[in-house]
């Protein structure tokens, strides 16, 4: 009965490794594989390398109208770690983190 996964590991088939170390003080952060706004809007900081603010906002005002989900600019807020955050000329841009990157790369790698 090789093909019967233990509880944990069924209740962890939807994690993703993002980070490890091998030392019990930096234990390893995991990220959930089904996450579709994050997807997403990874995907379009990594496609076009930098993303405007006001470029953002609309594509979170499009996502709401597609999925029905109020995606606003609290979920950046509550997502600032896979962005980074520039100011040039008086415009903010997004670009992404380091943990941004390897969120978008697993995931893309998973598929």
């Amino acid at each position: 009965m090789s093909h019967v996964k233990s509880y944990n590991e069924f209740l962890n088939e939807a994690l993703v490794v993002v980070k490890r170390k091998y030392t019990e003080s930096h234990p390893q952060k995991v990220a959930s594989s089904y996450a579709p706004v994050r997807e997403r809007i990874l995907s379009l900081v990594n496609e076009k390398g930098r993303v405007s603010e006001d470029e953002m906002s609309q594509f979170l005002k499009m996502m709401n109208e597609e999925t029905g989900r109020k995606t606003n600019t609290g979920w950046l807020k509550a997502n600032s770690k896979y962005f980074k955050m520039k100011e040039e000329e008086g415009v903010k841009y997004y670009t992404l983190s380091a943990e941004g990157k390897r969120i978008h790369e697993k995931l893309t790698l998973q598929k």
